[in-house]
């Protein structure tokens, strides 16, 4: 997988410019490890070897980035305060789990087929999109960055459908646009709730 030689540069300058926010906000050190795990699921899928083959590069992606999303909910289960905001990472948490181990056991079982997939293209533009915010709350900053998290893996399925080839991944595909877009709709319900 070619890796554009800017990313390193537009990250180096993003985290730059964020940090005098960050420090002015009295950043929580959940919210930072949070948003550190949101990185490292980044950079691990940046740096991952693609086959080639949409279903097998997806369920590596997407295992990937479920991790990202069960990390981030852990932080938030032992260190959030709101009641609603730790039930729904719970949700998450499990539901992600359930879903690395279906991801894992497709992995191990599937041969992949070469072929010219745009999918890891694509899922690079996706990873680079969207935006959240954080105020040093670990409820608010959660649900703000697990709703982009969200919409990531949202619209990495919807391009996997695109060129997916197995039942499995499809449904697997489907499921998460699905959850993940009623899961996204409850954060942003709480993360504005939360701002104040």
């Amino acid at each position: 997988m070619k890796i554009n030689p800017f990313y390193g540069l537009a990250l180096s300058v993003a985290l730059y410019i964020a940090q005098p926010a960050v420090a002015q906000t009295g950043q929580t050190s959940a919210s930072n490890a949070m948003m550190k795990s949101m990185q490292s699921g980044m950079n691990q899928m940046m740096s991952m070897k693609m086959t080639g083959d949409p279903d097998h590069d997806f369920a590596m992606m997407l295992k990937m980035h479920h991790q990202s999303a069960v990390d981030m909910a852990d932080l938030e289960i032992k260190q959030g305060a709101n009641a609603q905001t730790k039930a729904l990472a719970t949700r998450i948490k499990a539901t992600n789990q359930k879903e690395i181990r279906e991801l894992t056991q497709f992995i191990s079982s599937h041969k992949p087929q070469s072929s010219s997939s745009k999918l890891s293209q694509d899922a690079m533009k996706i990873m680079h999109s969207g935006s959240h915010s954080m105020n040093g709350k670990t409820d608010y900053d959660f649900a703000s960055m697990m709703a982009q998290h969200h919409q990531q893996g949202v619209d990495m399925a919807k391009a996997f459908l695109k060129e997916g080839k197995t039942e499995k991944m499809r449904m697997m595909a489907k499921n998460v646009i699905k959850q993940q877009t009623k899961e996204i709709t409850e954060l942003k319900k709480l993360e504005t709730s939360l701002k104040g």
